[in-house]
């Protein structure tokens, strides 16, 4: 037998040689590895150049029984078996790839003419981690090369990624990082790279992994020693699996497109029909029966675990194309008695249903009664509520078909702007029409212009023969908001101070009615509560109507007056509502009270 030649000593000199030169990128593969001096070596190489060592000639064979038999029993080498071909990440070559990672390669230099051999390995067991988690349907990308190449320089981490459909916004992937000494593995997308995302999609991601808290598991090199294929597997399996929704979810948001959509004319702020007036005069479903799909579309009342559910004709009309997909959209709408469009608002991450769930949706709100409350909206304009049951016969998606975070709903502004050039809108027909990024951003910096005495206003006196340039959509306070935060803050403020002294409806002058009122040692506090979506809208209305409650005729019945809503303020909001109180010195202030905590969240 060929093996007769070798002994202890030329097997273990052949490990110090791979420990200085590493192994061949071809023969990195091996399921049988020997263990020598605590360290392993894959078989076939190890007695290859040990053989060459004894007799300087180069041995081929086969691996087998036999030969693994000499060198385990005769030689007395334990052998180790690795199933997938490769033995675990080792201390030794993780500590030699630290030792040289972000240095300079030089071809000229004797001391990196094994460079590449040793790191082949990691890079290999790399590619062979990411290969035993792949999830159907992924495709794996290997990260083969372990230079930098444009300044040869040894790369600071391998990161085979997992990718679906086309490599170019988010991955997972595995990382063997040499610069800060771990192992990881996590969802990530492309940010300094040359697949870079553009900075929007960058931002989206960052704002998602912030959304999620975002977890990116590291295993520092000295703690492989608690690690094993299995573990390291089986952990990284789990991860994939916990964050796959969050993948399909980036994969279809960094997808979105901006885009321009039509709604139904409404007066009501579009949480219930407002009737004819401005209905299209063109031959149209809203011409004929006086409302269209999209009037309960800002309907803060019915909001689903932190959703608000709607319809939009333009999504309708080629729903099966855009199913699952996510648009940021800009929403207007057009004015039948003017004949003038008006920018309405921009809605982010609008989601489009899937039969499934738009049935499940309507189904809840028939559980909740909101069905029967949107027929009783229309029968109390004498309009026909059955054509809310002629529309369900063919389907649930023909009320509900897309849905957003229903938090945008505060966000939408009282006035609509007009659309001062036609041309910015392609069609006046229901449906998706590209939305450019100037565009977007010149309709969002609009609402931002302040007073402007010189590049606004008119001199004309004749009003009557103008055209409507403007226009306020007439907001419509949420009813069931309303009664239940009422109800819950009385409750809240009874336990708090005692049943007796704080009341609810107590009478004004005129015979007004104030929401909470409650007695103090020195004098009364007048509680508001305002629902609508706009929390400027709540502390417009609001404020009004606690200054009247309180001082009129001639009177100062409150030692301070209080606003209440369920809306969370912006920045910008809170800096307003400071300045109120700084500047008109009023004993004034507000609670953002929550209904589902029942408690004071924020006071102003």
């Amino acid at each position: 037998m060929k093996f007769k030649v070798l002994n202890r000593t030329h097997i273990e000199q052949a490990a110090g040689i791979i420990d200085d030169q590493g192994i061949p990128k071809e023969i990195v593969w091996s399921q049988y590895y020997v263990a020598v001096n605590g360290n392993e070596y894959p078989f076939k190489h190890l007695v290859r150049t040990a053989y060459e060592l004894a007799t300087g000639e180069k041995l081929q064979f086969q691996s087998n029984e036999l030969y693994r038999g000499y060198v385990e029993n005769d030689l007395g080498f334990e052998f180790r078996y690795y199933e997938g071909g490769y033995n675990f990440l080792t201390k030794e070559e993780l500590e030699f790839y630290s030792s040289i990672v972000n240095t300079d390669y030089r071809t000229s230099n004797p001391k990196h003419q094994y460079y590449g051999q040793k790191l082949y390995p990691i890079i290999a067991k790399a590619k062979y981690w990411a290969e035993q988690i792949l999830i159907e349907g992924f495709k794996l990308r290997q990260d083969g090369n372990w230079l930098n190449g444009h300044v040869a320089r040894i790369k600071p981490y391998f990161w085979p990624r997992i990718y679906s459909g086309e490599d170019k916004d988010v991955f997972f992937n595995v990382e063997v990082n040499g610069s800060e000494k771990f192992i990881g593995y996590k969802l990530d997308g492309y940010f300094e790279t040359t697949k870079a995302l553009p900075d929007y999609k960058i931002k989206l991601l960052e704002e998602y992994k912030t959304r999620i808290n975002w977890e990116w598991p590291k295993i520092p090199f000295d703690q492989l020693d608690e690690y094993n294929w299995d573990r390291l597997i089986e952990e990284s399996k789990a991860y994939l699996q916990k964050y796959l929704p969050h993948h399909n979810h980036l994969k279809r948001l960094l997808l979105k497109e901006s885009k321009i959509a039509r709604i139904t004319w409404n007066t009501n702020g579009w949480v219930k029909p407002s009737g004819l007036t401005g209905k299209s005069r063109n031959p149209s479903f809203e011409n004929e029966h006086g409302f269209g799909h999209e009037e309960w579309l800002f309907d803060g009342d019915k909001v689903i675990d932190g959703y608000k559910y709607g319809f939009l004709e333009p999504i309708h009309k080629f729903r099966s194309k855009y199913e699952g997909q996510i648009f940021d959209l800009t929403l207007y709408s057009r004015d039948g008695e003017s004949n003038k469009n008006f920018w309405v608002t921009n809605l982010k991450d609008v989601e489009v249903l899937l039969p499934e769930e738009s049935e499940k949706i309507l189904a809840l709100y028939k559980k909740e009664g909101w069905y029967d409350e949107m027929k009783a909206d229309l029968y109390n304009l004498n309009l026909d509520s059955g054509q809310l049951d002629t529309w369900i016969k063919e389907g649930a998606d023909q009320l509900f078909n897309v849905k957003f975070k229903a938090s945008q709903l505060n966000e939408i502004q009282a006035e609509l702007m007009p659309v001062l050039n036609d041309n910015e809108i392609a069609s006046n027909r229901y449906i998706l029409m590209d939305m450019s990024s100037d565009l977007y951003e010149k309709i969002k910096d609009s609402v931002k212009i302040g007073f402007s005495f010189e590049d606004s206003g008119s001199e004309e006196a004749d009003l009557g023969t103008k055209s409507k340039r403007t226009a306020r959509k007439r907001e419509i306070e949420l009813e069931l908001k309303h009664n239940i935060l009422q109800t819950k803050f009385l409750k809240y403020l009874q336990n708090k101070y005692g049943k007796a002294i704080v009341k609810r409806e107590c009478t004004a002058y005129g015979s007004s009615r104030i929401d909470v009122t409650r007695k103090t040692d020195t004098g009364y506090i007048f509680y508001e509560i305002k629902t609508y979506n706009s929390l400027r809208t709540s502390i417009r209305e609001g404020i009004g109507q606690l200054l009247e409650y309180s001082l009129y005729p001639n009177l100062n019945e409150a030692e301070c007056i209080v606003l209440v809503s369920h809306v969370a303020p912006s920045g910008e909001v809170k800096n307003y509502l400071n300045h109120l109180k700084n500047f008109i010195k009023l004993p004034f202030s507000y609670i953002h009270f929550d209904i589902e905590q029942e408690e004071i969240i924020l006071k102003i």
